[in-house]
C-alpha cells in the first residue's frame, strides 16, 4: 500500500511539472508570435541576459563579503577540547610530603570569547571598503544594463529599417514589372526597339535580386534581436513601433552634465577612489597598537567528560586584555601606506582622463545625431523630387517623349531616395540610442512633426 502511494505521488508530480512546462512553453511561444514593442523587448533582454545575471551574482557576493567584514568587529566565540596522555604521573614534594599534580591522562575543555577593542581603524575601514565594493558591483551591473538597452534598441531599429527597405524592394519590383509590361506591349506594337525590352528585362531581374537581398538583410537583423532576447534564432518577430524620426531637445552642455553625473563608469571610478582612501587608512592602522579582550571558561579533568579533577581546580574563568604594538619592521608599514597613496593618485588621474573621454563620446554621439537629423531633412526633400521625377518620366515614356533609359534611371533614383530616407531615420534613432548610452540615461524626445 505504501509503495502504491509513492508511485501515485511520483506520477502526479510528473504530470504537474510536465503540464506547467508545456503551458509556459505555449505562453512563451504565443508571446513571441505577437507584436512586440521596444519597451517589452528591453524588459525581456534584461530578464534573460546572462552577462547581467553574472553581474547580479557578483553584486550579491560582494554584499555577503560586506556582511562578513562587519561581523569581524563583533565578538566571536570558539571552543577547543584536548587530551594529553603521559607515561608517568607528575608529583612535587612539599614539606616532605609527595603530592601528585597531574596523572597519566588529562582532558581539557575551553570556551573562549574574543572581542577586538582597538585596531587603529582597521576593521571599520575594511567594512566601509567592502560596502563600497557592493556599490562598485552595482555600477558594473548598471553598466551592463546600459549596454543591453543600447544593443536592443539598435537591433530593434535595424529591423524596422530593413522592414521598410523590404517594402521598398517589393514596391520597386512592382514598378519594374509594370514598366516591363508597358515596354513589352510597345515592343510588340513595334513602337519601341528591342533594346528597350532588354534594358527593362535586366532591371527587372536586378529588382528581383534586390528583393532577395532585402529579405536576407531582414532575417539577419531579426537573428540579432532574437539572440539578445535569448530566443531561438528562427523565432518569428513582429514589431509594433512607429518608424519615424525623433527630436532631442537638450543642449550639448546639459548632455555633458548628465553624462558626468549619470555614467556608471564615472561613478565606479569615484567609488574606487573612495575605497582606496579607505585602503590608505587600513595601511596606516598598522602604526597603532592592537588591543583585544578575551574571556575564557575552562574545565579540566581526568575523564573524557571533564567532570572530575582530583589534582586541582575542576573549572576556572579568566579575562585577558592583550595589547600588541609592532615597533620596528624595516619600513614595511610605511611602504604599504605609500603604495596605497600612489594607487589613490593614479585613480584620480584615471578619473580626469575618463571625464575627458566621456565628454568626447557625448560630443561625437551628439554630432552624429545632428548629422542624421540633417540627413533626414535632405533625404526627405530628395524623396519628394524623386517621386515627382519618376511620375514625369513615366508619363513622358507613355507618350513616347522619353527613352526607357530615362524612365529606368528615374525609377532607380526613386528607389535609392526612399532607401536613403529610411536609412537616415534608422541612423538618427541609432544615434539617439548611442547618445543615451553616452550619458547613462534615457533622453526625452518628441516625434518630428515634419515627417
Amino acid at each position: 500500500m505504501k509503495s502504491l502511494k509513492i508511485h501515485f505521488v511520483k506520477a502526479f508530480l510528473a504530470f504537474f511539472f510536465g503540464f506547467n512546462l508545456i503551458f509556459f512553453q505555449r505562453v512563451h511561444f504565443s508571446h513571441a508570435q505577437g507584436p512586440i514593442d521596444l519597451k517589452t523587448a528591453i524588459e525581456i533582454a534584461l530578464k534573460k541576459n546572462l552577462k547581467l545575471a553574472q553581474k547580479e551574482l557578483e553584486r550579491e557576493a560582494k554584499a555577503y563579503l560586506s556582511k562578513a567584514a562587519y561581523k569581524d568587529m563583533l565578538p566571536s566565540i570558539d571552543t577547543n577540547y584536548s587530551y594529553t596522555g603521559r607515561r608517568d604521573a607528575a608529583s612535587i614534594v612539599v614539606f616532605g610530603h609527595s603530592t601528585t599534580i597531574y596523572g597519566h591522562e588529562t582532558y581539557k575543555l575551553n570556551l573562549n570569547l574574543k572581542q577586538p577593542i582597538f585596531r587603529g581603524g582597521l576593521l571599520w575601514n575594511r567594512f566601509k571598503a567592502a560596502e563600497i565594493d557592493v556599490d562598485i558591483a552595482r555600477m558594473a551591473e548598471f553598466q551592463a544594463k546600459n549596454e543591453i538597452i543600447r544593443d536592443v534598441k539598435n537591433a530593434y531599429y535595424e529591423i524596422l529599417k530593413n522592414e521598410k527597405l523590404l517594402d521598398e524592394a517589393k514596391a520597386s519590383l512592382k514598378r519594374l514589372k509594370s514598366q516591363y509590361e508597358m515596354v513589352k506591349s510597345f515592343f510588340e506594337a513595334s513602337l519601341r526597339p528591342k533594346t528597350d525590352l532588354l534594358q527593362s528585362t535586366v532591371k527587372l531581374k536586378q529588382g528581383e535580386l534586390e528583393l532577395i537581398k532585402a529579405r536576407h538583410a531582414l532575417e539577419i537583423s531579426k537573428n540579432r534581436l532574437n539572440l539578445l532576447l535569448r530566443m531561438p534564432l528562427d523565432s518569428p518577430i513582429r514589431l509594433k513601433e512607429d518608424f519615424r524620426p525623433l527630436i532631442v531637445r537638450l543642449p550639448l552642455q546639459k548632455l555633458y552634465e548628465l553624462a558626468l553625473s549619470k555614467r556608471p563608469e564615472i561613478k565606479e571610478v569615484r567609488l574606487s577612489i573612495e575605497k582606496t582612501e579607505r585602503e590608505v587608512k587600513i595601511a596606516q592602522s598598522e602604526f597603532f597598537p592592537r588591543i583585544d579582550l578575551t574571556a575564557t571558561y575552562a574545565k579540566e579533568g581526568v575523564t573524557p567528560d571533564v567532570s572530575n579533577n582530583p589534582y586541582g581546580d575542576h573549572e576556572n574563568a579568566q579575562i585577558f586584555i592583550n595589547a600588541t604594538w609592532e615597533l620596528f619592521s624595516w619600513g614595511k608599514r610605511r611602504d604599504r601606506v605609500i603604495a596605497s597613496q600612489k594607487r589613490l593618485s593614479a585613480l584620480r588621474e584615471e578619473l580626469k582622463d575618463m571625464e575627458d573621454n566621456i565628454r568626447l563620446q557625448v560630443k561625437n554621439a551628439y554630432l552624429l545625431y545632428e548629422d542624421a537629423k540633417k540627413g533626414i531633412s535632405v533625404s526627405r526633400s530628395a524623396l519628394k523630387s524623386a517621386e515627382e521625377d519618376y511620375k514625369l518620366n513615366l508619363e513622358r515614356y507613355r507618350n513616347q517623349l522619353a527613352t526607357i533609359t530615362d524612365t529606368l534611371n528615374a525609377q532607380e533614383r526613386l528607389t535609392k531616395a526612399r532607401s536613403e530616407y529610411f536609412s537616415a531615420i534608422a541612423l538618427e534613432l541609432t544615434a539617439i540610442s548611442n547618445l543615451e548610452y553616452a550619458i547613462g540615461k534615457e533622453i526625452s524626445h518628441v516625434p518630428d512633426k515634419e515627417d
